[in-house]
């Protein structure tokens, strides 16, 4: 992955989350909630019965997307890739988990859409190029500039390329060229990339398809569809280099389970692409609507042919516009690779993808088995990027793959190995008691609940029986992984943290102005491994981070908060960015005293710059903007909305005080001048609040009088992007 050196705000990067969370309920819950959605038999029957895991799951990859974007916005590059690859697994997870209600697959489908848009267009810390759905998203791209295919009557028009016997032929029309010039232009980037990777997997794809006497330039449809990459995952839950459903995959012999999902090995999925290819091909007796099914199912492509009564492809103008452009887009990808330096592409030097295999008799730690190997844990998992966890399946023979001409040393060096360092197990056993629920027993042995449920192959309504035994999946901790550091760096301070329930380490390391990779390495917490309430974790922070929390009233500023309904200490700490303690203290409020809706508090929070400055009639310091006056517009709101005051709008525009504005005026306003923010008077505060379930714009502007369209401008919020539960809003308050 390429780190792109980009200083992006955490706060913008939360508040770019598209409008699909808008309303949601909120991603963190806390134990009883847990307990609802896995209830337990209260009448001490012999089962506990699991309910529909699926919102359960959305609510999670919910909490790792927010964390992704965390890390971004800090460039935490690992932890971006850690949050993006758990949140795959989980969603690959979904076709698995029973039926689902309208709502819960209405709800699926805006998350992943979302997800799409989070991760192509507003993630930086990645070369997005090289994402696991940047091929979708290039599709989607592609087919919103191309023009819509003309309608032909009698022979379709075209010219023929390439019309050997034993291929597909490679013609051109208007909609190829259109694939082409994007490819040669817009979509440049993106093929350089997919050209590289087919000469590093082609050889071995070509290889395959020629053992079943299929044509060559079937190679290029793994390119079209996921853009040969091994780990691509899409919004139809396909998965892989040949992007099979789960469905698919398992009638073509492609397992699925908790260690290894096979339709991301690009060997065994290639050999089930060609049986599924040419079962295709015996159907339809033409290459072309083989791959049209391909894409949009056979019995799709059978309607059409019979409504239009031709078995010709370009004239089937009842297909769905994807399916239509579907044969474009393939024969563009086609012609280029046949010949690229005729289009403007250089020949790419990349070396074939060649390894070889050993057998792994049990299950074994991947760490040690890339340590005998000589080679890196990233390196082995590029080399088998079925494996779904961190160690090989167990009670079966895996066939590990291992750069060739390693296999000598690597089994020298794991032979030499004892056999409980060889062998480590991944698991342990567990017999269900009574009262016991999934949700108990993975907070129990600290793991998440759907691998609990996915390695048991627990699905939705299936009942827990007393006795039953449950396979606990146990990650095993790799010696030398990760080093807890005993001394933090100069100029921090050492705190202890205790974990509050619907913590998240990527909003720990917001709070606490630090990353969350630096926090797992402080307190040996792999990835893979989870936090729970309770548990203390050993963070380093700045001096001055340090002084801000301690109860010293010295440069702060004396605010008084009036308690609103719904308020809770705690929200009101995070709020002013103070602790709860210092709320309580400065107010003398007991541990078990309640806050009241209207009740006054005294609270000491971070000063601003109270420096206050005349203002300069021609002020050329900071950025000049006009604004057009609208419908409803008053100089107030307008100055409320650019953080200024009403005495600069008027002196920048020569206004006397009992001017009028009008609509379509044009106002001179300077943005970020000394003499403009409201951040530097002394008798505004910019606080932080935390959304919650519930909250609407409008709600949370006439709890802290302000204007809602203030709340939009100061966020960077459109009509499009509302709010969700858990989202921090930054709001600019009057003191006192």
């Amino acid at each position: 992955m390429k780190v792109t050196k980009i200083k992006l705000r955490i706060l913008c990067a939360i508040f770019l989350l598209p409008s699909f969370i808008l309303g949601q309920e909120s991603s963190i819950q806390d134990s009883s909630n847990f307990q609802k959605e896995i209830p337990i038999n209260q009448n001490g029957s012999e089962y506990a019965e699991t309910s529909n895991r699926l919102p359960l799951l959305l609510k999670d990859v919910k909490v790792l997307l927010t964390d992704a974007i965390i890390a971004d916005s800090q460039g935490d590059t690992l932890e971006v890739i850690y949050n993006l690859d758990r949140i795959y697994e989980l969603l690959s997870e979904a076709d698995q988990l029973g039926e689902k209600t309208v709502e819960d697959e209405e709800e699926f489908e805006r998350f992943e859409s979302a997800l799409l848009n989070v991760v192509t267009q507003r993630l930086f810390t990645l070369e997005i190029n090289t994402g696991s759905i940047a091929a979708a998203d290039s599709k989607r791209s592609v087919e919103e500039l191309m023009e819509p295919m003309e309608v032909e009557m009698g022979a379709s028009k075209f010219i023929v390329v390439d019309d050997r016997d034993g291929h597909i032929p490679l013609v051109r029309n208007k909609s190829v060229d259109q694939f082409i010039s994007y490819f040669q232009n817009k979509g440049r980037r993106q093929f350089e990339i997919w050209l590289d990777r087919y000469y590093q997997y082609g050889p071995m794809l070509v290889k395959i398809l020629n053992e079943y006497e299929l044509p060559e330039e079937l190679a290029y449809l793994a390119m079209i569809e996921s853009g040969l990459n091994p780990k691509a995952y899409s919004k139809a839950k396909a998965a892989g280099m040949w992007q099979f459903i789960y469905s698919t995959g398992k009638k073509y012999g492609l397992q699925r389970n908790w260690y290894i999902d096979e339709r991301r090995d690009p060997e065994k999925a290639t050999h089930a692409a060609a049986k599924f290819l040419l079962d295709l091909y015996k159907e339809f007796d033409h290459w072309y609507l083989a791959l049209a099914a391909y894409n949009g199912g056979p019995g799709r492509v059978h309607r059409s042919t019979r409504l239009h009564q031709t078995s010709d492809f370009w004239q089937l103008h009842s297909l769905p516009r994807e399916t239509r452009n579907y044969i474009p887009y393939f024969l563009s990808a086609a012609i280029i690779c046949s010949d690229p330096s005729a289009y403007g592409f250089k020949t790419p030097k990349t070396k074939p993808h060649t390894y070889e295999f050993v057998q792994i008799n049990q299950s074994a730690d991947i760490a040690v088995l890339a340590s005998s190997a000589g080679i890196s844990l990233k390196t082995l998992k590029q080399y088998n990027p079925e494996l779904r966890q961190s160690a090989t399946p167990v009670e079966t023979i895996y066939q590990l793959k291992i750069p060739l001409g390693k296999k000598d040393q690597f089994l020298s060096n794991f032979n030499a190995l004892p056999t409980e360092e060889r062998f480590a197990p991944q698991y342990v056993a567990h017999k269900v008691k009574r009262g016991e629920s999934l949700w108990t027993i993975s907070k129990k042995y600290r793991v998440s609940i759907h691998d609990l449920a996915a390695v048991n192959k627990i699905r939705n309504r299936h009942r827990l029986s007393i006795g039953q035994k449950l396979t606990i999946p146990v990650r095993r901790s790799n010696a030398g992984t990760l080093l807890a550091s005993t001394s933090g760096p100069s100029g921090h301070k050492k705190i202890v943290y205790k974990v509050k329930r619907g913590d998240t380490l990527g909003h720990i390391a917001e709070d606490y102005n630090t990353l969350a990779r630096k926090i797992r390495r402080w307190n040996m917490i792999e990835y893979g491994h989870h936090i729970f309430p309770g548990q203390k974790l050993t963070i380093w922070i700045k001096q001055d981070l340090n002084q801000l929390a301690s109860n010293n009233k010295k440069d702060r500023e004396k605010v008084i908060h009036m308690v609103k309904k719904g308020d809770t200490i705690g929200h009101i700490a995070e709020s002013y960015r103070i602790t709860s303690s210092n709320i309580m203290s400065w107010n003398s409020i007991k541990s078990r005293q309640h806050i009241y809706p209207g009740q006054r508090l005294t609270l000491w929070v971070q000063g601003n710059n109270s420096s206050s400055k005349s203002v300069s009639k021609s002020s050329n310091k900071g950025k000049k903007v006009t604004y057009t006056v609208k419908r409803g517009d008053t100089i107030g709101h307008i100055a409320d909305d650019y953080n200024t005051t009403v005495k600069n709008i008027r002196t920048w525009n020569n206004m006397k005080r009992e001017s009028y504005i009008k609509p379509g005026q044009k106002l001179t306003i300077w943005i970020g001048s000394s003499n403009n923010s409201l951040s530097k008077k002394s008798d505004n505060l910019k606080i932080y609040y935390t959304v919650k379930r519930g909250d609407t714009l409008s709600k949370i502007a006439e709890n802290h009088r302000v204007r809602m369209a203030s709340i939009m401008k100061w966020n960077k919020l459109n009509k499009a992007n509302t709010i969700f539960p858990g989202q921090k809003l930054a709001i600019w308050i009057k003191q006192g």
